[in-house]
């Protein structure tokens, strides 16, 4: 039998008298669509800061391809592998669309400070790369012609899909999405969904 691409067991926390989580358990393989479903308040948002380092489990394990991740930070959970959006938009506001997708891209493409500083051939090799593959993203959401608008001024739908274009940069196994069509009208909703069975 194969091991889960994650794995929750027993997974719970509590924040002084409360317990927000408490004895969650699921697996999650790979090429599987899951779904977390509950009312506001439930604790989806706090299960997803539980698998992605924003917050240390108070009990239970998690693990991802079977491998103990209940102590890593957020830094290392991208690194190996898991990326995720918010409920409430986080984006580089005054930076560009493309930036922002860049911004996801600098784990497979890291150079020094003294590179970036002298743009040395190492530099300029990896900002290209970066360019490309960032407008490729940006291509996939329709979003090219934003390309150097500031995120901030793109319309609310299109800020979503630029936030999931950002998580996708980093080339997850795993992509958390945490009520990825929150505000958006029918029309965008649907078309979002349709991206997301493409990605």
């Amino acid at each position: 039998m194969s091991t889960p691409l994650l794995k929750a067991e027993g997974l719970g926390i509590q924040f002084g008298g409360l317990k927000a989580v408490d004895e969650f358990n699921f697996e999650i393989d790979k090429n599987q669509l899951f779904g977390l479903i509950g009312p506001n308040g439930a604790g989806k948002t706090t299960v997803f800061n539980l698998l992605t380092g924003v917050y240390q489990p108070t009990s239970g394990r998690i693990l991802f391809e079977g491998q103990p991740i209940k102590k890593a930070n957020t830094i290392k959970i991208t690194k190996a592998g898991i990326a995720r959006t918010f409920q409430n938009i986080r984006l580089f506001k005054e930076m560009s669309v493309i930036d922002n997708v860049k911004v996801g891209l600098h784990y497979s493409h890291p150079y020094t400070v003294f590179d970036a500083l002298f743009h040395t051939p190492k530099y300029k090799k990896a900002e290209a790369a970066m360019q490309e593959e960032a407008l490729s993203l940006l291509r996939v959401f329709h979003l090219e012609e934003f390309a150097e608008s500031k995120a901030k001024n793109l319309p609310y739908g299109k800020q979503r899909k630029l936030e999931i274009a950002r998580a996708l940069a980093t080339a997850p196994k795993l992509l958390l999405l945490d009520e990825p069509a929150a505000g958006m009208n029918p029309t965008e909703t649907a078309e979002l969904m349709e991206t997301i069975k493409i990605v």
